[in-house]
């Protein structure tokens, strides 16, 4: 985690009084004044982290499935739970009306994350991660862009399969075969990543497009 140095007002109060009592003209005071704001509002705050004892709570606090989320882009880790199901789909949302849709651990749309994937095709893609086969199979991705215009891009994805690993977090305590799928189309290329068992994905690295990036996914429970 990054850490941030926060600077209070009473240092800054402090320092232009200081350079004022001075009196001295090439001292430019005009300059320093325009750049405190933008010193103010520049820091950011630090991205949330889920702790040990938020894991612990959402555990106990439920008996419904729960997937930890990871934001490459933004840093950001959240908690989601099961909050419905529609045949394969799995909607995993929370109070701030945040919502990933998954199928078996792949992620097929999201919701009040800015920049949401709308809709996918994943058959294809899906039934060769589940099997952990390798073969090349076709993927669509669909987004609707800040101008309310609808996008589908759709690529080519070859999968290499790769060797078991160890899967222990949260209720889980398990192996699971690493599945690489790198897909390329006409509006670009990605890679992503699955630790598959028993036809589940437990943990992942799933592009969801240009604004949202690459999320994280490890199932805490299922």
């Amino acid at each position: 985690m990054t850490t941030f140095t926060t600077v209070r007002g009473g240092v800054f109060l402090t320092l232009i009084l200081a350079l004022t009592a001075c009196g001295n003209a090439q001292q430019d005071e005009a300059n320093l004044l325009k750049s405190l704001p933008k010193a103010i509002f520049s820091r950011k705050a630090p991205p949330p982290v889920v702790t040990p004892e938020q894991l612990g709570q959402a555990l106990a606090s439920t008996s419904a499935a729960i997937t930890l989320y990871v934001s490459e882009q933004t840093k950001g880790q959240f908690l989601l739970q099961d909050i419905e199901r529609n045949g394969p789909y799995q909607s995993f949302g929370s109070a701030s009306r945040r919502v990933i849709v998954m199928r078996d651990g792949m992620i097929t749309s999201t919701r009040g994350l800015g920049g949401d994937l709308m809709s996918s095709e994943e058959d294809d893609l899906l039934a060769l991660v589940k099997r952990a086969a390798p073969g090349t199979a076709r993927y669509v991705q669909r987004f609707l862009t800040p101008e309310d215009v609808n996008v589908t891009y759709e690529y080519a994805c070859s999968l290499d399969i790769g060797s078991s690993i160890p899967v222990v977090a949260g209720a889980l305590n398990t192996s699971a075969r690493m599945v690489t799928a790198t897909c390329i189309g006409a509006h670009g290329e990605f890679t992503n990543t699955y630790a598959v068992n028993g036809g589940q994905i437990l943990s992942s690295r799933q592009w969801l497009g240009d604004t949202l990036g690459y999320m994280q996914t490890q199932a805490i429970r299922l």
